[in-house]
């Protein structure tokens, strides 16, 4: 399984988790994501749909931390989608917080331009 999925988009980055990352795998999605935020022009968001995830690793966690804080300038905010449990809620918003990063949490894609707009 495939754990992260980092790709581009025309609000920013998205970043799609699946499962629990117990492989650490997030060394290459990071890279991903570094290299698509270096290649971008201007400030872009970060959309993490994490519909599907089931746990993560305090590793990914702070990968995504220190990868975040890196290029916090250009970035307007963090849109978590579906973070089911509270445990999930709780490490996202650690991260957007600690790379000092705006959060808003929707439930589903369907609410993710409304994120923008307020």
């Amino acid at each position: 399984m495939n754990h992260w999925e980092v790709a581009g988009s025309a609000h920013g980055i998205i970043i799609t988790c699946r499962g629990h990352d117990k492989s650490r795998t997030v060394g290459a999605a990071v890279q991903t994501f570094g290299a698509l935020a270096t290649g971008r022009a201007g400030r872009f968001s970060i959309i993490a749909d994490l519909r599907e995830m089931t746990g993560y690793e305090s590793e990914s966690r702070i990968a995504w931390q220190q990868t975040f804080r890196k290029f916090r300038m250009r970035i307007d905010c963090l849109v978590l989608v579906g973070a089911r449990s509270a445990l999930i809620r709780m490490g996202a918003a650690a991260v957007g917080a600690g790379a000092g990063i705006p959060v808003r949490f929707v439930t589903s894609w369907v609410e993710v331009d409304d994120a923008f707009r307020g």
